[in-house]
Formats: C-alpha cells, structure tokens, sequence
C-alpha cells in the first residue's frame, strides 16, 4: 500500500513549503518571481522537435539505417523483430487490421 504511512513517519506536507502556514506566506514570494521572470522566460524556451528513430541512429552511427549497405538503395521496412521482445512491428498484421497507410500514389478513376 503506498499511500499508507509507516507507523512513526509523519506526512512530508505538515512541514517545509507545503505547510499551512508557511505557504500562505511563501505563495506571494513565489507569484512576484514567477511574474517577474515570465518574459525572460518565453524567450527563452525553445520547442525541439522529436527526431524519428531514423534520425536518431543516423546521429549516432553515422549511417542510415534504412539504406542497403550492399547496393545503397533505400529499403522499406516489412517487420521489426527484437531479441527480447520478439516482433514489435509486422507490415503484414497491420495490412490484416486494415489500418494500413500507403504512401505510393494511387491510380486516378
């Protein structure tokens, strides 16, 4: 049970910051710092986007994954398999479902 406290503990909110009566005093410091920093701030996050797993090996290792490395031509993926996990992804069960995607162009009507 992890919400049960062992006997003789008392419960982290009783003391520090998350007091009753400290808080309400803490409260006001930490609202003018937060006011004050929030332009310093938005400036200064900036959003990364997150790299595929093509990418990330390609970082790494210097190669791309997905290209041959017989005959250079890029190679498409059908099946995924890992040594502890077994299968992880199957084009095939995935054509099955009927949640397949294509990305080649289709033949007009």
């Amino acid at each position: 049970m992890q919400h049960t406290v062992a006997k003789g503990f008392k419960r982290i909110r009783y003391y520090g910051v998350q007091a009753t009566k400290t808080f309400a005093k803490v409260k006001v410091i930490i609202q003018a710092a937060l006011a004050k920093g929030a332009g310093v701030i938005k400036g200064a996050v900036q959003i990364i986007a997150r790299l595929t797993y093509r990418q990330r090996y390609e970082q790494s290792t210097g190669r791309d994954p997905l290209v041959c490395p017989h005959c250079r031509h890029e190679m498409g993926i059908w099946r995924i398999w890992h040594p502890t996990y077994g299968v992880i992804y199957d084009e095939g069960e995935v054509i099955k479902r009927g949640t397949y995607a294509s990305t080649a162009p289709r033949a007009g009507p």
